[in-house]
């Protein structure tokens, strides 16, 4: 696998900024593709398609999701994950978090 999110731990309060590192595992350099955040049944609750930032081998860059769904509400406590898809060489990628809280 050539990417990686990474989540500073597994907990988070209701409302609170996540703060999601897309790491750049790979010796090539990435887009950032798209990122999104599901929840427990896979059902996607938020996704982006942020400016084309170019993520250079051994990089990462850092994204903040506040907790609000595609629609703007705030999502409710449960466990979610982060899927991203950079691409790579014209290759969409697929990278996951392990599964976090929200309490």
């Amino acid at each position: 696998m050539n990417c990686s999110v990474y989540l500073d731990r597994r907990v988070f309060s209701s409302g609170e900024p996540i703060y999601i590192t897309l790491i750049n595992l790979g010796n090539t350099p990435i887009n950032i593709g798209s990122w999104q955040v599901i929840d427990a049944n896979g059902r996607i609750v938020y996704s982006i398609e942020p400016p084309q930032i170019m993520i250079s081998p051994s990089s990462s860059f850092v994204v903040v999701w506040f907790q609000f769904d595609n629609d703007g509400k705030p999502v409710s406590r449960g466990r979610y994950r982060v899927v991203w898809r950079p691409v790579a060489n014209g290759n969409v990628l697929e990278c996951l978090s392990d599964f976090f809280e929200v309490s």
